[in-house]
């Protein structure tokens, strides 16, 4: 008898920790950001690195919002806070969940934990297109102000797009934290940041040296472009990547001396420049 109860009871806690895992893996995510890092987090390196002006860049990055997530994470910061917001695909919020939770921006068949997850919150498996909020009007509830960005990182982005972040970071006011975030936090969101870094720190420290700390802090190393097994990115795209990031720092570094101030106008007497000297 002491033997069946005993298994009893490893039956009952192995089902309860399952049970819990289980709920975890379902539900975690709809209220818990991942991937988020801050220019305020400690560089765990033994790697020389020029950290000259990290601390008083003034911003973070993430994957989609959860907003109480994000403002418990950012209770500390004082001043105003813009999301910018650097998602292509279709998003939004239910009950401050965001749509992508429940892969409400994929066009085929969403996976069993998706299904689960709608009838859950939504009382169906079906899309809900009546229940999703903006992202501005999501942020705007929270407290935090939006701008809503477009950046590629599979490709190169417009002239135009780019131009249009740089206009943005020239307005920013010197108290402003800025939250960059994507759908995985991953190659857009590095982007931003490594971009708002150079802006910021061009030429007092080097492009490696950018692109190496906000690595360091959580973000993709976008001078890394080996292909990884199971991505989607491919040679070309990394190489593409990479030399993007270059030239914005030449971009940067030209316009503080009083260089030419548009990034498309740079590019074209780029290029211009090279067809002549070809």
């Amino acid at each position: 008898m002491k033997w069946l109860f005993t298994k009893k009871k490893i039956f009952i806690g192995g089902s309860l920790i399952s049970l819990a895992i289980l709920t975890l893996y379902l539900f975690l995510d709809a209220f818990y950001g991942s991937n988020f890092r801050s220019t305020q987090d400690t560089l765990w390196t033994m790697q020389k690195i020029d950290v000259r002006g990290l601390r008083e860049l003034r911003a973070s990055g993430g994957t989609s919002v959860r907003f109480l997530d994000l403002q418990r994470r950012l209770s500390h910061i004082q001043g105003p806070k813009i999301i910018v917001d650097g998602m292509a695909e279709y998003h939004g919020y239910i009950h401050g969940i965001p749509t992508n939770f429940f892969a409400y921006q994929r066009k085929g068949s969403p996976e069993l934990k998706h299904l689960i997850r709608r009838w859950f919150f939504t009382g169906t498996t079906d899309i809900r297109l009546g229940l999703v909020n903006s992202e501005p009007m999501e942020a705007k509830k929270y407290g935090f102000d939006y701008k809503k960005v477009n950046v590629g990182s599979q490709f190169i982005e417009t002239e135009e797009n780019i131009d249009e972040i740089v206009s943005f970071f020239d307005t920013l006011p010197e108290n402003v934290w800025l939250h960059f975030h994507c759908a995985h936090g991953q190659g857009r969101t590095s982007i931003l940041l490594v971009m708002l870094d150079t802006f910021k720190n061009a030429p007092l420290v080097s492009i490696n040296d950018i692109v190496k700390r906000q690595a360091l802090l959580g973000s993709e190393d976008l001078f890394n472009t080996d292909v990884w097994k199971g991505r989607t990115y491919n040679k070309q795209m990394l190489e593409a990547r990479k030399k993007f990031i270059e030239e914005f720092y030449q971009f940067v570094c030209q316009r503080k001396t009083g260089g030419i101030q548009r990034w498309s106008d740079w590019v074209n007497s780029k290029c211009a420049h090279e067809d002549i000297t070809s």
